[in-house]
């Protein structure tokens, strides 16, 4: 059988088995757990990484973001590399339409320096036209993924690239591409144009994937559902990762006083969403289990009622829950949400995401998050 027929039957014993699973989850209220069905093999490592930036697209009102200080900034960073091992970087450029500045205009330059200094990029391709979004937009949007790789894709520190944000998530046009027309079908056609670009380049070194934002079971479905219509074996074949966002008890009540506390509650939340996207969900998109998961964006910002030993607390929890799970379900990457606060003395918490105050002084989680790194990259 030829490497192409092999990997088509591949994909169909996978498809089945994870039909089965999905039928299984229906049965209760607790996903199946791919527990029961993994191999004995060693666990994948779990590669760090984190946004290097302050400003963060918002749900509501943002302010003003203090100053980039690019010397401290690298400072910070080669604090939290791991000695010997990757730290990624995951950073944004946006398509804006017919005319819009290139990602290689857009980051190029600041991609090559931390090439230079030694870090990883992981490259998120945001679909965000100024018109709304339309059938020619997704065309365009095909054509900026397929430059950036033909532009950037030389660059030896760039080593993923992500296709859209947030897909399949709407109501916030300044944080999730699902706010625009024709989302899911850019995400679509645009990983199969990434990977086609790589591999007639000869840049298998560059992985591709796309990222999903953690929502409500019915919504849920209805997105996978509409990847495995669309997609088809050219998109499958062409992923190599699916993102997870999530922000536990960012926007929700932070649970009820109990054993463990926010940190379990958060470690819970974790391995609850990892289970269902997993179980429940990629398997609607024909995705199996050989394709790997990370984290794309995990985070928990301080501010009013949200201490730094809070921030601390949940980042722990979510890292270490993340790493004794990545046998468990295929996790091979931990992104977290952000370096720096964009306004440190803001009332809105949606500008304190920071391991970092705007003046890079560290929050406590700055030295959890070094030391999990450290102990975890291996």
């Amino acid at each position: 059988m030829s490497p192409v027929g092999q990997r088509a039957r591949a994909r169909t014993v996978w498809a089945l088995a994870c039909a089965l699973l999905t039928v299984l989850a229906t049965l209760g209220d607790t996903p199946v757990s791919v527990a029961r069905t993994r191999s004995k093999s060693t666990p994948p490592p779990l590669v760090f990484g984190i946004y290097p930036g302050g400003a963060a697209g918002t749900v509501g009102p943002s302010g003003p973001v203090k100053p980039e200080n690019p010397a401290l900034r690298l400072s910070a960073l080669e604090r939290l590399r791991p000695s010997g091992r990757p730290f990624v970087l995951h950073l944004y450029v946006g398509y804006s339409g017919a005319g819009g500045y290139s990602a290689e205009q857009q980051i190029g330059a600041q991609v090559a320096a931390y090439g230079r200094a030694g870090f990883q990029t992981e490259l998120v391709l945001c679909y965000r036209p100024a018109d709304g979004g339309s059938a020619a937009d997704v065309s365009g949007f095909v054509q900026f993924v397929r430059k950036t790789v033909d532009t950037m894709g030389s660059d030896r520190g760039l080593v993923s690239l992500q296709v859209t944000d947030e897909a399949n998530q709407g109501g916030s046009p300044n944080t999730s591409d699902g706010s625009y027309v024709g989302a899911p079908d850019a995400l679509i056609d645009g990983v199969i144009a990434a990977k086609a670009e790589i591999r007639k380049d000869g840049r298998n070194r560059v992985k591709v994937g796309f990222n999903w934002a953690d929502s409500a079971d019915g919504p849920a479905r209805a997105f996978w559902q509409y990847l495995g219509r669309h997609g088809g074996h050219r998109f499958v074949d062409a992923l190599d990762w699916v993102g997870l966002d999530a922000y536990p008890f960012t926007w929700d009540s932070p649970p009820p006083p109990g054993k463990g506390g926010l940190g379990a509650a958060s470690a819970s939340f974790i391995d609850g969403v990892l289970g269902r996207l997993r179980s429940r969900y990629l398997p609607l998109a024909g995705i199996p289990r050989s394709v790997s998961l990370e984290l794309s964006e995990i985070g928990y910002p301080t501010g009013p009622g949200r201490t730094y030993a809070m921030q601390a607390a949940v980042l722990k929890a979510t890292a270490s829950a993340v790493y004794r799970a990545r046998g468990t379900y295929n996790v091979t990457g931990y992104r977290w949400f952000d370096l720096r606060d964009a306004d440190s003395s803001s009332s809105s918490f949606e500008s304190q995401y920071g391991l970092m105050r705007d003046d890079y002084t560290p929050k406590s989680a700055f030295g959890v998050y070094r030391a999990l790194v450290a102990k975890f990259s291996k």
